[in-house]
């Protein structure tokens, strides 16, 4: 597996206005993406039937990494899935998806979802053996 880049850094937050807002006046974050509403394809990626979110992703003044905040709605009880307030997971950019899951499926990762088409790539949620959440993405053209 190759990484290219380390993406972004999601948050699932409660409630997006509020953490835009936040992240906004405290750290100067500017929104780069907004999409509310997403429904098909975040419940592809957790794994959960009729999970939804509104999402952002924001820059710093400071850093070109990007930070995105998640608010889940649709959420079960007792889900072991990055989709808590709270809850964090990391994202990676790879050459070749498959070869890269494989990879970590080896490794004791789980998939939570489907691979899953968006605008700029594929991506797919894993959990790895000690609980925590990543994010592996294939951009198109890759």
């Amino acid at each position: 597996m190759v990484v290219k880049i380390w993406h972004h850094t999601s948050l699932a937050v409660s409630d997006l206005d509020l953490g835009i807002e936040f992240y906004r006046r405290a750290f100067n974050y500017d929104v780069l993406f907004e999409e509310r509403g997403m429904s098909h394809q975040i419940a592809r990626m957790t794994g959960i039937p009729g999970q939804l979110c509104d999402l952002a992703q924001m820059r710093s003044p400071v850093s070109g990494h990007v930070l995105e905040l998640i608010a889940f709605t649709g959420v079960g009880e007792g889900e072991s899935k990055p989709i808590r307030p709270g809850a964090a997971h990391i994202a990676f950019y790879v050459d070749d998806l498959e070869e890269a899951l494989s990879k970590v499926e080896r490794l004791g990762a789980v998939r939570l979802g489907e691979i899953t088409e968006f605008d700029e790539g594929r991506s797919v949620y894993c959990r790895e053996p000690a609980g925590s959440f990543f994010e592996l993405e294939q951009l198109k053209g890759n």
